[in-house]
């Protein structure tokens, strides 16, 4: 499929992990994870979208918490031929779609198109699965005329059941937009999410549609009404300078930002809306019955993952990714066992999980925002144990592989060698420390850890400080392409 040299696209890749929890946490959330693919949902997208536009084209908006992760999921995924025009917009707090969309429309506009031009932008969440992407690529060429003619476009999926899980769009047939487009429809409303006798109706009526939450627009049809509904968004944006070093816009302007989302701010009271029909096999994975959704069943229509015994269990879902989990009889449950958490539900109240989440977060419980073991491209450490003013880890180094030359304003390290080579650079001087040795890294100071050798390098980390978060890392030189200065 040609693709079209004004067309842009922005990837919404924000969000907590909250309805997937406990594999989906905070920092790691389910746009990071890989679902049904090799790929992750995230770089599931970004493909989707370059088999329409040019991948320079193609902007993803994040926080800052998240950026780190995504750059090195472009660069894992994007050839060298362009991972250098990799477009990420850092948003500095989170602010909902509405800013998001808006901040990221204006630096294709500022940073990207061409000077005076009006591009064509298709917005996609990071966390949606599309079976059928031809379908998905043939309706956004479809909604591209109906956006050229002045339309905001949304893509409504097709409903087969009468979910609760979903927002809905009533549409009816117009004449002007048939014109433009045979299979364009005119939005008369959005509405939350129904009840199930509610959802039963819309089902039933034929004119209602799936929020995708995809949708297309000119850049001036946008900041236009957004300007028309939602002014203080673009107030803040017009007065606020572009960065090209860490957050992509000032913390002090974006958090006078309105938490509202493109929905609340722009869709429900503008009348230019258009709707694309698609099915092509959507699914938001937004719940853990969506997952079983997707998912192949066994004969007793289970879908079971990992280190599972299970006995005449039926139409459930049982995921292991550490401890064995053993199942007798269970019929409509969910059983998720991470290595520091489980959740048991009924699978008809998987929406629920959220719940659950904001209860930890409220309660300030890690469980909700961190695995213990988090992957690396270099390799992956463990937390042992946290406490008031001190961490410790387990770190391994696969072998050939290096950290980032980084420093930290409010830690020290000290790093004992449990088991093969570390080469580590330190303010400058090169040490090379086998089994048993050990070495303190002070608060400020330069420092890198490599594995020269040919076997995992395994050493304990002991941080002490007032502030032990991942956050706390000035990044010099990387060869992933993480480097903050």
């Amino acid at each position: 499929m040609e693709k079209r040299s004004d067309l842009y696209g922005i990837i919404l890749a924000g969000g907590s992990g909250s309805r997937l929890w406990p594999l989906s946490r905070e920092m790691h959330p389910k746009q990071l994870l890989k679902l049904a693919k090799n790929t992750t949902l995230f770089q599931s997208t970004f493909l989707r979208l370059k088999n329409v536009i040019s991948p320079e084209n193609i902007v993803t908006v994040t926080n800052v918490k998240h950026a780190e992760e995504i750059k090195l999921q472009l660069n894992e995924l994007n050839s060298c031929d362009y991972s250098e025009t990799n477009r990420i917009v850092i948003e500095p707090i989170g602010r909902n779609t509405a800013p998001a969309i808006g901040l990221a429309t204006l630096y294709i506009l500022k940073e990207i198109a061409e000077i005076n031009s009006d591009p064509v932008i298709i917005v996609a969440p990071s966390d949606h699965l599309i079976k059928q992407e031809d379908v998905f690529a043939n309706a956004l060429i479809e909604g591209i005329k109906l956006a050229e003619s002045g339309y905001i476009v949304t893509f409504g999926i097709k409903p087969d059941k009468p979910d609760t899980g979903y927002g809905y769009i009533n549409t009816l047939k117009d004449t002007s937009i048939e014109k433009t487009s045979s299979q364009g429809l005119k939005v008369q409303e959005f509405k939350e999410k129904p009840d199930s006798d509610t959802a039963e109706i819309y089902l039933n009526a034929g004119t209602y549609f799936w929020n995708s939450g995809i949708f297309m627009f000119k850049a001036s049809t946008l900041m236009n009404e957004l300007n028309k509904f939602c002014p203080d968004v673009v107030n803040i944006l017009e007065k606020s300078q572009l960065q090209s070093a860490g957050p992509t816009i000032k913390f002090d302007d974006y958090e006078k930002m309105p938490d509202i989302s493109i929905d609340y701010a722009v869709m429900e009271y503008s009348n230019t809306i258009a709707l694309i029909p698609i099915d092509c096999g959507w699914n938001d994975m937004g719940s853990w019955q969506a997952i079983f959704d997707i998912e192949d069943k066994d004969e007793r229509n289970n879908f079971i993952s990992g280190n599972v015994i299970d006995i005449e269990s039926e139409n459930s879902l049982i995921y292991s990714t550490s401890k064995l989990v053993t199942t007798i009889g269970l019929k409509d449950t969910v059983i998720i066992e991470t290595e520091d958490a489980i959740l048991a539900c009924d699978k008809n109240r998987t929406q629920d999980v959220k719940k659950i989440f904001e209860n930890l977060k409220e309660n300030n419980d890690l469980a909700c925002k961190v695995h213990r073991t988090v992957f690396r491209p270099w390799g992956f450490y463990t937390v042992l144990q946290r406490g008031d003013g001190f961490l410790i880890k387990i770190i391994q180094v696969n072998p050939k592989a290096k950290l980032s030359l980084q420093m930290h304003h409010h830690r020290s390290e000290h790093w004992v060698v449990l088991a093969g080579i570390a080469k580590v650079r330190k303010a400058g001087e090169e040490i090379i420390l086998n089994a048993g040795d050990s070495i303190d890294i002070p608060v400020m100071v330069k420092h890198s850890l490599e594995n020269p050798g040919m076997i995992p390098l395994k050493i304990i980390e002991v941080q002490n400080g007032d502030y032990l978060e991942e956050d706390d890392i000035v990044r010099f030189e990387d060869i992933y392409g993480r480097a903050s200065n």
